[in-house]
């Protein structure tokens, strides 16, 4: 039976989509890496793109690499460290305004690769839209956390990891890592912008550590911080340290 439109209201999807505008707008207010545009600009591209053209994930290899080795030092900066903190970068860019969306507005938007657009070059964050994503209804954080991978992860995330793994010779577990990093710190600061939703962030970090793509990537530590297992590389670069969640720090 199809769905019909209601004349006032519009059709079934057409809530979604409004549902999910919504969500998207509420999270704005979380910080920089939540803000989406319902369009993209002229020169943006499109998630479809990045997988397919390994010239622009080089591209933004090349900033990163630029960026990192113009800090104090000049170190010079391998490939695969590059590669390894702009994808890292650019997933941490994709999946903050989803999940921010989420834990405010109790609805998953979501975009196909087609319908997802990023400015790839400039400074973080990268300027990104979403077009016309829909609204999924969300209940447990269990449930979020099974219908983000389903939707999220294993359609745009495991392809671009397969890409970057492809082209610099990375690790399954330091990109696997990376997402988990990217997600942990985009849980990490929302509830750091909005307190009371803190149990049910950590509650969905949980539940993405110990089932799907990402179970045992990471944990959280008796202090509520979260380390991840695997290491992104960026200790390599002369002086730089580690990073607050790496396994290579503090336990």
């Amino acid at each position: 039976m199809r769905d019909h439109a209601d004349p006032v209201n519009g059709s079934p999807e057409d809530r979604r989509v409004r549902e999910a505008a919504a969500a998207l707008a509420a999270a704005r207010d979380l910080g920089p890496f939540f803000e989406v545009d319902p369009a993209p600009g002229a020169d943006w591209t499109s998630w479809t793109e990045v997988l397919g053209s390994p010239a622009a994930v080089e591209q933004r290899v090349a900033e990163v690499r630029a960026v990192v080795g113009a800090g104090p030092g000049s170190p010079k900066v391998d490939d695969r460290v590059a590669a390894s903190l702009a994808h890292l970068g650019l997933v941490a860019r994709l999946l903050s305004p989803v999940l921010g969306a989420a834990l405010v507005g109790n609805v998953l938007p979501v975009s196909s690769a087609p319908q997802v657009h990023l400015q790839i070059s400039g400074s973080n964050p990268l300027p990104m839209a979403l077009t016309r994503p829909v609204a999924v209804p969300i209940g447990s954080a269990r449930a979020l956390a099974r219908a983000f991978g389903r939707l999220w992860l294993i359609p745009t995330v495991e392809p671009l990891g397969a890409l970057v793994r492809e082209r610099y010779a990375l690790s399954p577990q330091t990109l696997t890592g990376n997402v988990s990093s990217a997600v942990a710190g985009a849980l990490h600061a929302a509830a750091g912008a909005r307190p009371g939703i803190r149990p049910r962030a950590d509650a969905v970090l949980k539940a993405l550590s110990r089932e799907g793509l990402l179970a045992g990537a990471g944990h959280l530590r008796p202090d509520g911080t979260f380390v991840r297992r695997s290491c992104c590389l960026f200790y390599r670069v002369q002086g730089a340290g580690t990073c607050a969640d790496c396994v290579l720090g503090r336990r």
